[in-house]
């Protein structure tokens, strides 16, 4: 019996193009890098150095990422634009053939409600999260519950989700400074 091993990670898969040499950014030493490097210390000037062909994709949706990324999956896996992918699939589950245009006019109000955000300078995930859920919400009646488990299901904290809801209730919290973003976004 063999244990299984990610092919990102078995060496048995690789190629002499997987182990490279880059210069290091501080004093110009070379650096050898294998592709499963996140970062190493130059063995010159001892500054850290990070792998300049490290691809974490894998992270944004695979279930061992911790395993082999440790904290940094974690950090992959809450950028905002895997999160509003996952979102987007969750929501995509959740809703049948015949709702594409619903499906549609969420995916238009999140980009205007990411848009407006990032304008302000303001973080996008709870307005974007708000402006895609929230049509589909309002239509299809679902409940508080529904609404958290399909958050859940896009890894969007217990904290970010419950501000999410609020915002989505009838008359939602209308002293939120994410407010306004939504109603326009929606509108």
């Amino acid at each position: 019996m063999s244990l299984w091993k990610c092919p990102g990670q078995d060496r048995s898969f690789w190629k002499p193009e997987d182990i490279f040499e880059s210069p290091c950014p501080h004093c110009g030493q070379s650096i050898e890098f294998w592709k499963d490097d996140i970062t190493l210390r130059c063995p010159n000037c001892k500054q850290l150095v990070g792998n300049p062909r490290f691809d974490p994709g894998c992270a944004a949706w695979c279930s061992y990422a911790s395993k082999c990324l440790g904290e940094m999956a974690r950090a992959i896996q809450n950028q905002p634009q895997i999160i509003r992918t996952r979102l987007e699939v969750a929501l995509r589950k959740r809703l049948k053939p015949e709702d594409r245009d619903l499906l549609n006019r969420s995916l238009k109000a999140a980009q205007r409600a990411e848009e407006m955000a990032m304008a302000e300078k303001a973080e996008p995930l709870i307005p974007l999260a708000a402006s895609l859920i929230g049509p589909a919400a309002r239509i299809k009646g679902w409940s508080r519950e529904e609404v958290l488990a399909l958050l859940a299901e896009a890894g969007i904290d217990e904290n970010t989700s419950g501000s999410i809801c609020r915002l989505l209730e009838p008359g939602g919290d209308q002293s939120n400074p994410y407010r306004r973003i939504i109603d326009q976004a929606t509108a």
